[in-house]
């Protein structure tokens, strides 16, 4: 299926509402500053009998990862939708910060997605140490020929990227319904302007190779009215393919040729358009972020709290915005440090009774 179509179906009916393929990732910090960390996914028969050509994981297997089949598929709930998972890999890594992952092979785009920047500083205070974890998820750098800024505020793409909910603070049911419909359609003018306009690439190039400069000027000219009267007034998705880009620049233009040039290179032009959108994929992907710190947590911006687990939901949609932060900070009380302290409160104190009778 070309990217166009499975695009528009994966931010009108998954993106809003759930992901297409989930992965569940645990993570827990040691005291000594090393890592263990196991991901979860739902592998094919032949990935389950040992082919790691069909790798589920949306990253490479190296011989640092020990892969684990469960014994049977576990449903698995994440952020109200239910996946199903049959295979683990594992590790543990000396310290944070270490290369967790590394791109698969011609999917080097889903770096973002893959490969967070991971820290961990600990703070020795005395009576406790303290663990601060930073895993910092790259803002996507190829967003579409359109910027997200000439449609949406940067308050808004919080808003409708991350659930930022305190610009909604003190606004009652209503007024965040029409908020909403309102960043809504901005969104969906942007998608359907940054569709438009990759086809419009597209239908250049291959004009351009034809070498025919009048049509050249002609989609130029074209281009802007084409869009205002066929996709401009649109607050949902639209195809926006290059085959119906072209039948709309011949039905304004009373000609044949754009419909004629997509007839005579309906698979390059369609190759190249799915080539310019591939980083569509990854809003099929979704991963449930979960992290277990030493001690008690006192401060994260984690999404949930589940026991001693804190979760977060990392996707694509909360990489358009920028980067994506998933901070925790936590504390271990030092017990040693309570027993001297109070060891030196007692000498001291029978040192200076000694003296004070001494002197009395």
């Amino acid at each position: 299926m070309r990217t166009y179509k499975w695009m528009a179906a994966i931010v009108l009916l998954l993106g809003m509402t759930s992901c297409g393929t989930y992965y569940r990732m645990v993570s827990q910090v040691n005291s000594d500053g090393s890592m263990h960390r196991e991901v979860y996914a739902y592998g094919d028969s032949a990935f389950l009998a040992g082919d790691r050509t069909h790798n589920p994981f949306l990253f490479r297997i190296d011989s640092g990862w020990e892969v684990s089949n469960l014994d049977s598929v576990v449903k698995f709930n994440c952020w109200g939708d239910e996946d199903k998972l049959n295979v683990k890999v594992y590790r543990t890594y000396p310290v944070v910060g270490s290369e967790s992952f590394s791109t698969l092979d011609g999917k080097e785009y889903s770096l973002p997605l893959v490969v967070p920047v991971e820290k961990l500083r600990k703070s020795f205070r005395w009576f406790y140490t303290y663990y601060q974890y930073t895993a910092t998820y790259g803002e996507l750098p190829d967003k579409g020929p359109v910027p997200l800024e000439k449609y949406m505020s940067k308050e808004e793409q919080r808003i409708w990227f991350r659930g930022d909910q305190e610009a909604l603070i003190g606004l009652n049911g209503i007024e965040q319904n029409n908020r909403l419909d309102d960043i809504e359609a901005k969104f969906w003018k942007w998608y359907n302007r940054s569709q438009y306009e990759l086809s419009c690439e597209v239908i250049l190039h291959f004009i351009t190779i034809k070498g025919d400069t009048a049509f050249v000027h002609q989609l130029a000219d074209l281009k802007e009215p084409v869009y205002g009267k066929y996709f401009s007034g649109k607050d949902t998705g639209d195809d926006g393919s290059p085959e119906e880009v072209c039948n709309y620049l011949d039905e304004l233009s009373q000609t044949k040729y754009f419909s004629s040039l997509y007839a005579d290179n309906k698979k390059p032009m369609d190759d190249l358009f799915e080539e310019k959108g591939r980083i569509a994929e990854l809003f099929g992907y979704a991963v449930q972020f979960e992290l277990s710190m030493p001690g008690r947590v006192v401060s994260t911006n984690a999404a949930m709290q589940k026991g001693e687990s804190l979760i977060w939901k990392v996707d694509a949609f909360r990489l358009l915005d920028s980067d994506y932060m998933l901070v925790a900070e936590s504390r271990v009380v030092n017990y040693w440090a309570f027993g001297i302290t109070l060891l030196l409160i007692l000498l001291i104190g029978g040192y200076c009774w000694r003296l004070y009778r001494k002197l009395s």
